[in-house]
């Protein structure tokens, strides 16, 4: 059985079953049959398939007849570079802009969210920084039934209290001088 490497652009998508269809403009623009999209997992650990958008550029290997096969994966081209080439940052941009890279040369992960970032987890969390950790919004909120700060607590501005304060020596924010 004969096969060979051709290019074209995705025209079609079936996310139900993992396949598209792919228009090859230097074959008259004839159109494939369904082609299988090799994934990483299949079974056991499972991923969200990893599907071609339409209209991008990609690489399959046909069979004898031309029109079957199977998808190779995305090209990069002149009208569609790379976004980027430095060989020590992974990147990742979604359609929608949000923006995950990791520069190994610097040490930096960054995570540019468009939309809300939710970060769920079953048992506990623990966040260490050998630096200064900063946490800048607008407001903040923490639902929490008790709250252990091991540490002095500096406030730069009002501090306002619907419950009572108290301190070791049981004072508290009702008591006079």
């Amino acid at each position: 059985m004969s096969t060979e490497l051709a290019y074209g652009e995705v025209s079609a998508i079936d996310y139900l079953s993992c396949r598209i269809r792919v228009r090859l403009d230097d074959r008259d623009g004839l159109q494939t049959y369904w082609l299988n999209i090799p994934q990483r997992n299949t079974q056991g650990t499972k991923r969200r398939p990893l599907m071609p958008e339409l209209g991008e550029q990609v690489a399959v290997l046909l069979d004898a007849d031309g029109v079957g096969g199977v998808y190779l994966g995305g090209i990069y081209s002149t009208a569609e570079p790379p976004p980027v080439v430095d060989e020590d940052t992974d990147f990742v941009r979604f359609s929608d802009g949000t923006v995950s890279t990791y520069d190994r040369a610097a040490g930096v992960m960054t995570l540019d969210c468009v939309g809300a970032l939710i970060v769920k987890c079953g048992r506990s969390i623990r966040i260490e920084a050998a630096e200064p950790l900063v946490v800048k919004a607008n407001s903040a909120t923490l639902d929490i039934p008790q709250v252990t700060l091991n540490g002095d607590l500096k406030v730069n501005g009002d501090i306002s209290a619907t419950g009572g304060i108290m301190d070791t020596g049981g004072n508290s924010n009702h008591h006079s001088h």
